[in-house]
């Protein structure tokens, strides 16, 4: 099992473990989702903002801000909540922008995940 004990880069493990009931294996296997997911969120984000659909960039960014929140990946929802914030008020300037930083923080943290070990 992989040792969640030690401090995890972007990843509040003691807040997000007990939301799965301390259950360390079922933790890292959303963890693994989420990370094995996060090419197709980025691309489904970088498609919604190149097609100017500000709807769509916030439902995605919300969602994604749910989930990484249920799991305590705090970059990855701060960045997420960022880019949900900046489509709601519709500052398209600023979305490629909020768009880097949350693919930085998701490339972070599918990095942090790869060294996680069974």
């Amino acid at each position: 099992m992989a040792d969640l004990s030690s401090p995890l880069p972007g990843i509040d493990v003691t807040s997000g473990l007990p939301r799965v009931a301390g259950n360390k294996k079922l933790y890292l296997k959303l963890l693994r989702m989420v990370a094995a997911e996060a090419p197709q969120t980025k691309e489904k984000l970088r498609a919604a903002i190149a097609a100017g659909d500000t709807h769509e960039t916030r439902e995605l960014a919300h969602s994604l801000k749910g989930s990484s929140g249920n799991l305590s990946l705090t970059n990855v929802q701060a960045a997420a909540l960022r880019l949900e914030s900046a489509a709601k008020a519709e500052d398209i300037p600023s979305l490629g922008q909020r768009l880097n930083e949350l693919e930085s923080a998701l490339d972070d943290f599918v990095a942090v995940v790869a060294t996680l070990e069974d």
